[in-house]
Parts: C-alpha cells; structure tokens; sequence
C-alpha cells in the first residue's frame, strides 16, 4: 500500500514539474539563517523552561505561542513614511494580516508555586517574549 501511494506521489510530483532542492547540512549560504533561528528558538526555549514540568498539550500550547511571537516580528516596514509604524511580519505571509492575540496580565514576577497551570505555561511565553532575545 505504501509503495502504492509512493508511485502516486511520484507520478503527481512529476506531472506539476515539481522539483525538490535540499540544502547541504552546516551551510550557512544555504538557508542557514533558518537553521540558526531554529537553533536560537531551541536554546533560548531551554532556558525560560528550565526544570518546569508540563504536559503534552502545556509544551504545545507554548510552542504554538512562541510561533506567534516569532512570526509577529518586523521583516520591514510597509512604507518610508517615518511616522507610519507599520511593518510587514511573517503573519502577513502566513495568513495575510498581522498575527494578533489576547494580552493576558503579566505575571513574570509572580512565584510560580501561586500560579494555575495556565498562568506557569503564560509565564513561560512571556519570559521568552520579554526577554529581548533576537532570533534571525
């Protein structure tokens, strides 16, 4: 059944002229600004987590988050006007408008034994948003 299916993607892949092109591993002029941002998602993830213990749907609610967050990040501004501040994000691409969200109230500072299991995943998110870390 598998080999089935193959042959048919094959076939469909062949039909639409459709060509893959794999990047070499370890090369940076290669699509290696995505790997770092990969890498620097990874690491700074790591950090504001530590030794915290969360579920499945914790770890992806967070995830999805920070996806967010990284995708609401100014690729460049719409116009050169200095005093229209509107910039063009990965969420324009994505689903054609900017990515917004519900503030919730922040709560880095609070003691994480006071806080709900929804407030230690938020607080999680907003370390890794308030923490000025830059991924490229």
């Amino acid at each position: 059944m598998l080999k089935k299916t193959d042959e048919n993607i094959s076939e469909y892949l062949a039909s639409e002229e459709i060509k893959w092109k794999f990047s070499p591993p370890r090369s940076p002029n290669f699509g290696g600004l995505y790997e770092a941002g990969v890498k620097s998602f990874k690491y700074h993830l790591r950090q504001v987590m530590k030794n915290s213990k969360v579920s499945i749907e914790e770890i992806l609610t967070i995830i999805s988050q920070i996806e967010g967050i990284l995708n609401s990040r100014p690729l460049a501004p719409l116009s050169w006007d200095p005093t229209d501040l509107s910039v063009l994000t990965a969420g324009h691409f994505l689903i054609g408008r900017h990515i917004t969200s519900v503030v919730e109230p922040e709560i880095i500072d609070t003691p994480g034994n006071r806080l709900s299991r929804w407030q230690r995943t938020t607080k999680v998110v907003q370390l890794f948003g308030n923490s000025g870390i830059v991924i490229i």
